[in-house]
């Protein structure tokens, strides 16, 4: 389950569509679509259906759905430009299956097409034990990353406390903050290692393959998505509109360089990004990162041009 590849490419759509539809919202709409996929097939094919199917790309992952709402997507913008909701997460959707390859099961892209969706005998492994550690530190990581996002959104809110009140007030709201930002890096920690990689539903997750988080491709997906998102919704941290340019080239001049790295190292035979298995999701991820990059260079800044209306809170 590649959730931060599908969601960086998904934003990385919604950035070509921004500028094409003139709607910022179009970046996070596809966003959205582009995680959908998983969100809805796995639990449905590998939990619901896992007696009949038992496998996570059924419905979500067919070309007919992206198709048919990108269509009345198209026919709803035409009658309003303003609503781009539906084309935008036909689009990513699109993206998703794109970036899953799915070219490569014909019978369920083409769905019903060619056919009922085949039965999967597939055998999910559960974690590498191996792994364990590394994801163990990475669940810290996305923990503290979680922890310190709740800090920033309560200072965003509660910040004149600290530096407008009494003596009292600040203690109690810089107290309260450290609390829920603490609370919440500890309740995330125990949800991704406690429950999902080593607890009662450890069976399940594991068919997702969350090793794959460990991959450098991920987390440079992961840190360049949580960037755009922040800069797109202006929130919890503002920038200037200057300093969001200078961010989104910097981002896209680094998920380049970092692309042709990895493209380099696996070219000379090193395992990098082994953990995906079989090469040609290494080389999908690496076309991600590089499309991805060129596509903040030269549209990125076009971002700050288009309209605010309908994207950011009235101030």
């Amino acid at each position: 389950m590649l959730i931060f590849h599908h969601l960086f490419l998904g934003l990385i759509a919604g950035i070509i569509l921004a500028v094409l539809l003139s709607n910022k919202w179009a970046v996070l709409y596809g966003g959205i679509g582009a995680v959908l996929p998983d969100l809805l097939d796995k639990p449905l094919g590998q939990i619901l259906l896992v007696d009949t199917l038992n496998y996570g790309r059924i419905y979500a992952h067919t070309l007919i759905l992206a198709v048919i709402l990108i269509i009345f997507g198209l026919a709803i913008w035409y009658q309003n430009r303003k609503r781009i909701l539906l084309l935008c997460i036909g689009a990513g959707i699109l993206i998703h299956q794109l970036g899953d390859a799915m070219w490569e099961t014909p019978v369920t892209w083409f769905w019903p097409f060619l056919g009922p969706f085949p039965p999967s005998s597939e055998i999910y492994p559960p974690i590498p034990e191996g792994y364990l550690p590394y994801l163990y530190l990475a669940s810290w990581i996305l923990a503290v990353i979680a922890g310190a996002a709740v800090i920033a959104v309560l200072y965003r809110h509660l910040g004149q406390y600290l530096t407008e009140g009494t003596r009292g007030k600040r203690i109690l709201t810089g107290t309260g903050m450290i609390l829920a930002g603490t609370g919440t890096m500890l309740l995330v920690k125990y949800l991704i290692w406690n429950l999902f990689l080593t607890g009662p539903w450890t069976n399940y997750f594991g068919t997702m393959y969350l090793h794959e988080l460990l991959s450098i491709s991920e987390w440079v997906y992961g840190l360049a998505s949580l960037i755009l998102v922040l800069l797109i919704l202006d929130y919890p941290v503002r920038f200037s509109e200057t300093t969001k340019k200078h961010i989104i080239k910097i981002c896209g001049a680094g998920v380049v360089i970092i692309s042709l790295c990895i493209a380099l190292l696996i070219s000379l035979g090193i395992p990098v990004d082994a953990v995906y298995g079989e090469m040609i999701w290494r080389i999908l991820a690496v076309s991600g990162l590089f499309c991805g990059g060129i596509v903040l260079l030269f549209l990125g800044n076009k971002l700050s041009s288009l309209p605010d209306e309908g994207v950011y809170p009235k101030r």
